[in-house]
């Protein structure tokens, strides 16, 4: 973030900022982004967690006691359990587990290991279900990024508008000094055509009533100015005190946009559409959940166990047991299934709108587009328009200060073409600015914001 301490603020006031560094310095200083930084490291580790879903979890437990007895005579008893528990992908889970007993240590030992395996194959059971969370939180993972993405283009689009805001500022100070300076000239040029006879000293009234009128636009424009200021740092989060000057010229490149490309790459880009298709495949797997809800329960479980026990020091074996059991269990809902039947309900509305929202939302994106690529056109052409009037408005104006060297007009006259000539030019600039701005909003509408300052964010690991 740029700051200026106390010691360099004087040094640090003006600064001068091109369009890319300004993007770029909104994107390193902007709060609401840093903010959104911070909520993807909350949202990366989500999924962390549930990658973690398939990870062995392993554990280890440990215990020691000592038994006192007469005259120092004591045992010590101590146990081992370790245990290993995975969850399977098709919604099973295995579980081993060893407990290992020392008694009398070291004159004997007593162990007993199992391996179980549990395995729904109706409700609960299948990959669909069971690596259903994983993948619900990879589809969230992708949705957070979008959303990051979508607050960039935010920050991106405001930075680009309000720098233009300013340049249209200052373009607009500039005509009102140089028409300042016009009057002043024609001022210079009536009292030299009174004094040689040639006008009437009351006609001058009229200019020096226009230089007053002037000096008035230009005091405005340059409070324009500074509000254009302030919001650009506002954006930047420079120090409110720092001249910020822009530096770019406003350039106009012919744009002629494609509709049905322009549509396609909408679809295809656009951060709400993403997200809204991601949202749709997480309400399709709670239904998917929900319908399987509802089938009976028949589960499969299989364990495996070896008891045993052995003497120190020498290692006889006492005992020692082995089994073996496979088993069905069935369990049928007869009556109360009301949750359950709840739940289906439930998805099937959740889905029935993430339907109705996205048919919507691809209808918005057809009209929004056809909107920005008419935009471009229309704009294009005012600024072809706009030009040719303060080309003629500037005719104008010379053809009339001519004939008033030559006695055929008067001031009051110069006046008008003098003011429209500023509004033409005013006119001009105001057009140019928006038909970039206008191409600016087209990059939001076809998602192709970040593409067009190379801005690049992480992706989404599949």
């Amino acid at each position: 973030m740029v700051a200026f301490g106390p010691s360099t603020a004087q040094a640090a006031q003006a600064i001068e900022l091109s369009l890319a560094q300004c993007v770029a310095l909104a994107i390193e200083n902007n709060r609401s982004l840093i903010n959104a930084r911070l909520g993807r490291d909350v949202s990366r580790f989500a999924l962390v967690v549930a990658e973690d879903e398939f990870r062995p979890d392993i554990s280890l437990g440990a215990a020691v006691a000592y038994r006192g007895g007469s005259y120092f005579d004591g045992s010590a008893d101590g146990s081992l359990s370790p245990s290993l528990t995975i969850r399977l992908p098709t919604g099973g889970r295995i579980s081993a587990t060893l407990d290992s007993a020392f008694e009398d240590v070291p004159n004997g030992e007593s162990y007993a290991t199992s391996v179980r395996l549990t395995q729904p194959l109706l409700r609960g059971g299948g990959t669909e279900v069971g690596m259903a969370n994983l993948r619900n939180s990879r589809r969230r993972e992708e949705m957070s990024i979008l959303t990051f993405q979508s607050t960039v283009m935010g920050i991106v689009d405001s930075a680009v508008t309000t720098y233009r805001s300013l340049v249209l500022a200052q373009r607009q100070a500039q005509i009102a000094e140089r028409a300042l300076a016009r009057s002043q000239d024609q001022l210079e040029i009536n009292r030299l055509l009174i004094q040689t006879g040639r006008m009437a000293s009351r006609d001058a009234v009229q200019t020096e009533a226009e230089i007053a009128n002037r000096e008035l636009s230009l005091t405005r424009s340059k409070n324009s100015l500074d509000r254009s200021r302030l919001r650009l740092v506002d954006i930047l989060e420079f120090d409110s005190d720092t001249a910020v000057t822009a530096t770019d010229v406003l350039e106009v490149m012919a744009v002629e946009p494609e509709l049905n490309e322009s549509l396609e790459t909408a679809f295809r880009r656009r951060t709400d559409y993403r997200r809204a298709l991601l949202g749709l495949e997480i309400t399709r797997t709670g239904l998917r959940i929900a319908n399987n809800g509802r089938l009976w329960g028949l589960d499969l479980s299989a364990s495996a166990s070896s008891n045993g026990a052995r003497g120190f020091p020498d290692g006889d074996s006492l005992s020692e047991s082995n089994s073996y059991n496979v088993g069905l269990t069935l369990s049928v809902p007869v009556y109360g299934d009301y949750t359950r039947r709840q739940q289906l309900l439930s998805a099937q509305t959740a889905l029935a709108q993430a339907e109705h929202n996205l048919d919507e939302l691809r209808q918005d994106i057809d009209i929004e587009v056809r909107n920005a690529v008419r935009d471009v056109d229309a704009q294009l052409t005012q600024v072809t328009l706009a030009e040719r009037a303060r080309q003629l408005a500037e005719e104008a104006l010379d053809i009339e200060r001519e004939k008033l060297n030559l006695g055929l007009s008067t001031n009051f006259r110069v006046a008008r073409f003098e003011d429209s000539l500023i509004s033409a030019q005013n006119s001009e600039v105001s057009t140019i600015v928006n038909y970039l701005n206008t191409l600016t909003s087209l990059d939001r509408t076809l998602g192709t914001t970040l593409d067009r300052w190379n801005i690049e964010i992480e992706q989404a690991s599949q």
